[in-house]
């Protein structure tokens, strides 16, 4: 038996099936019976990279044992050194730590191991941009993007990153290609205009400005009642 877990684990399924479990918990909210589970997974089977990596990122998620999520990283990242999960779980309990140049080099395997990888490409411009390296930090934007051209936020996030590495041109290009609802339309004319305004094109900025922030008409005042 697994304990206060109440689940029986005798021998670990191939294909995952208390992997499945696990993440079934979770997505019914009972994050500490999944990360109990987790554990008992990783001692039953201490070579199996794949409870190690759960019992990483539920720590992560619970704010908790953080040294304990590394160690299960890093474990999982000898088992598996393939699996770019693996090296961007290790980096972000090296961020936790403020291990950031560590964090970074785990975040470069990942993607080396996985181009597409979403999540560690985000992370990775991230860091660069919070580091003031916002050149770097463009051009991992620049690549996520290209692969999700829908993503609104990744654009802002590159337009801001050009913009601070000197790109005024490329930053307003950027700008000027978002599209979005309504509301999201006047954000980037709020931000085209500052980009504007860098370049000292002071009129344009204003229209722009307008556009985003038009002056509010009052209403007519009512007419008195006739009765």
């Amino acid at each position: 038996m697994l304990g206060w877990l109440g689940v029986t684990v005798a021998i670990v399924a191939s294909d995952g099936g208390e992997l499945a479990r696990l993440l079934q918990l979770e997505a019914e909210g009972r994050d500490e019976q999944a990360l109990g589970l987790a554990d008992e997974l990783v001692r039953l089977q201490p070579t199996w990279e794949l409870p190690r990596l759960e019992a990483t990122r539920l720590r992560l998620k619970l704010g908790r044992e953080l040294d304990r999520a590394e160690q299960h990283a890093d474990t999982a990242r000898s088992l598996a050194p393939e699996n770019p999960r693996a090296h961007f779980l290790l980096a972000l309990t090296l961020l936790e730590r403020g291990a950031a140049s560590q964090a970074e080099a785990a975040l470069g395997v990942s993607l080396a191991l996985r181009d597409d990888y979403q999540d560690a490409r985000l992370r990775l411009a991230g860091l660069l941009f919070q580091q003031g390296r916002f050149a770097d930090a463009a051009t991992q934007y620049r690549r996520h993007v290209e692969g999700h051209p829908q993503d609104f936020g990744g654009k802002l996030q590159w337009a801001s990153a050009l913009e601070r590495a000197g790109d005024l041109k490329g930053a307003e290009r950027v700008l000027r290609e978002l599209g979005g609802s309504v509301t999201t339309q006047r954000l980037v004319w709020r931000r085209l205009a500052e980009v504007l305004e860098r370049q000292g094109r002071h009129d344009e900025a204003a229209r722009l400005r307008a556009k985003a922030d038009p002056p509010k008409t009052g209403l007519r005042p009512l007419q008195p009642s006739a009765r």
